[in-house]
């Protein structure tokens, strides 16, 4: 059992904190405030002194509402942002160009994408990488691409085949086979499969979190680490400053510095204006050594392991990669750490040996780690999700804590369940975010209708974020089905084909639903005219949420 020490902060620790973080955000809402005060008020003052302020600032606003139109942007946040901009378009332009871009600057992209390509080259020769074709067995195998190698080749089906052959061609997403896959379907499980993995870290451990907070949890992950560091073994922590503010530790970057731990901030909480605001790290990705390695839905705080009650049980979902395919995740890891850092990483140094990559390359099926990042129009996350629907023949099985699809996503649901095919979700019982959970209830009405089955967790509160389809194909990781997760944030997740995890995953799906509370057709017709014009609102402006 863990110490009283461990299991929360000396009261005057915890003081320090809180007017640490008070003051770093009271002084930073202040300066936001008067930045934006000025910015309205010369634009405002500017325009009846000097009508050309008036008409520039028009201008921007038109401008600005033709680019949105005809961006390859969905219609929902084209609706979101073209409305306010149409009510107030004196300062209704500038305001999106501060506030409302989705994406990088070019410089951001480019050195992400070269990134991508480096980690894309460092897994061409890798153990367990492969060239999967669509077809029989026993194809010859071919040149891989960049060198004079030859990958094995393996045979799945073709609509598999595909989805691999998408994901390979848009980033650094390299297909793996011999993994183990382990599933764990609540954050307490794997916790302690975490810290097992990090007890036996050799060289190198690699960590990022969405969010970190002070408790049971960070305090024992904190002590491994930093016997970990002590031993020479390369600790390496990325968090994002944002997603922490209110909970991150007293003195997190203090003690993570002393220990010898490399500590990364993205997207750091600061007065200026700023664009990074808008996409943040919603990843989580724990690697050691690079044969073992972890994500899912589970940040380190310690309601995500039951050690503190926050809207009921929490049941979230983690999936444990070793052997070949914890390559993957490390590189997602590596691209970003370079990204922020504006390190470059050698990636061939840090390998782990192929003889410790083959003692554990003993699962089946295949896994690709893969991330979807802010810095495009594209959105990876929805276009791996709407590829298993495509392939979609018997059943499909929806984890999310938040269900806020655009128009096409509900269509896309609705047309499965209207053919036959059996489409099971579960959302959360108690909300975390009551308006995300109004706009949640708000789309039941036109998937129930046609034949979706949506169950809410009566226990509490579901964060995870996974998608069955006919038990043989998944995806589990970071991404809720909802435009900010889409659209906005860095995500990641693992898409399994036939691993011995997928199973354990519809099982527990299977065992969710037998204690949730089934949302039926009366129920969501019933709704008064009142709610419904209120959910009409949210849904309008969800994208900005």
């Amino acid at each position: 059992m863990p110490s009283t020490e461990l299991a929360s902060p000396r009261p005057h620790h915890a003081g320090q904190r809180f007017l640490a973080v008070w003051a770093r955000v009271a002084i930073t809402a202040l300066a936001l405030a008067a930045q934006i005060f000025v910015f309205a008020f010369v634009l405002l003052t500017g325009a009846e002194s000097a009508p050309w302020v008036g008409t520039v600032s028009l201008l921007i606003s038109l401008g600005v509402l033709v680019f949105i139109l005809n961006s390859r942007m969905q219609i929902e946040y084209k609706l979101a942002w073209a409305i306010p901009i149409m009510l107030v378009p004196l300062v209704g332009g500038v305001f999106y160009l501060l506030f409302g871009s989705r994406t990088g600057t070019r410089r951001q992209l480019a050195r992400y994408r070269a990134l991508q390509d480096l980690a894309q080259i460092d897994q061409v020769s890798a153990p367990g990488r492969l060239l999967v074709l669509p077809g029989r067995e026993g194809q010859e195998p071919r040149e891989m691409p960049g060198g004079d190698e030859l990958a094995p080749v393996v045979s799945v089906e073709p609509d598999a085949a595909r989805q691999i052959a998408f994901l390979s061609n848009v980033g650094p997403f390299v297909p793996y086979e011999g993994t183990r896959t382990t599933y764990y379907p609540v954050g307490e499980e794997a916790f302690e499969a975490i810290l097992e993995a990090l007890e036996r870290a050799e060289r190198w451990i690699v960590c990022e979190y969405f969010i970190v907070s002070e408790g049971v949890m960070w305090r024992r992950t904190l002590d491994v680490l930093r016997r970990k560091a002590a031993e020479g073994v390369d600790v390496r922590f990325m968090y994002d400053d944002l997603g922490s503010i209110w909970n991150l530790p007293s003195g997190f970057v203090r003690d993570l510095t002393r220990a010898g731990i490399r500590v990364q901030p993205v997207n750091k909480f600061g007065p200026g204006l700023t664009l990074r605001y808008n996409n943040r790290d919603h990843r989580k990705i724990l690697v050691v050594d690079g044969l073992v390695g972890f994500t899912g839905g589970i940040n380190i705080a310690d309601e995500y392991i039951n050690q503190r009650e926050r809207f009921g049980h929490w049941k979230d979902t983690t999936i444990r990669l070793a052997g070949p395919g914890a390559w993957g995740l490390a590189a997602l890891f590596f691209t970003v750490w370079d990204l922020v850092t504006g390190e470059h990483t050698d990636l061939a140094a840090l390998s782990p040996p192929e003889d410790e990559v083959a003692a554990l390359a003993s699962g089946s099926g295949i896994v690709v780690s893969y991330d979807d990042t802010p810095f495009d129009d594209v959105s990876l996350g929805w276009a791996a999700y709407r590829n298993l629907l495509g392939r979609a023949d018997q059943r499909v099985d929806l984890m999310t804590p938040y269900l806020v699809p655009t128009n096409e996503m509900i269509n896309v649901l609705a047309s499965l369940a209207s053919s036959g095919v059996r489409v099971r979700i579960i959302t959360p019982g108690i909300p975390d975010k009551k308006y995300v959970y109004a706009v949640t209830r708000s789309n039941y009405r036109p998937l129930v209708e046609a034949g979706v089955e949506v169950y809410e967790y009566t226990p509490g509160f579901l964060h995870a974020k996974q998608m069955v389809v006919d038990g043989e194909l998944a995806i589990i990781g970071t991404i809720n089905f909802d435009f900010r997760s889409f659209y906005l944030h860095q995500e990641n997740a693992v898409w399994m084909y036939r691993t011995e995890a997928i199973a354990a995953m519809s099982a527990d799906f299977d065992a969710t639903i037998a204690v949730s509370r089934r949302v039926t057709l009366a129920e969501v017709r019933a709704a008064p005219w009142w709610r419904r014009a209120i959910w009409l609102a949210l849904r309008t402006f969800s994208p900005l949420m």
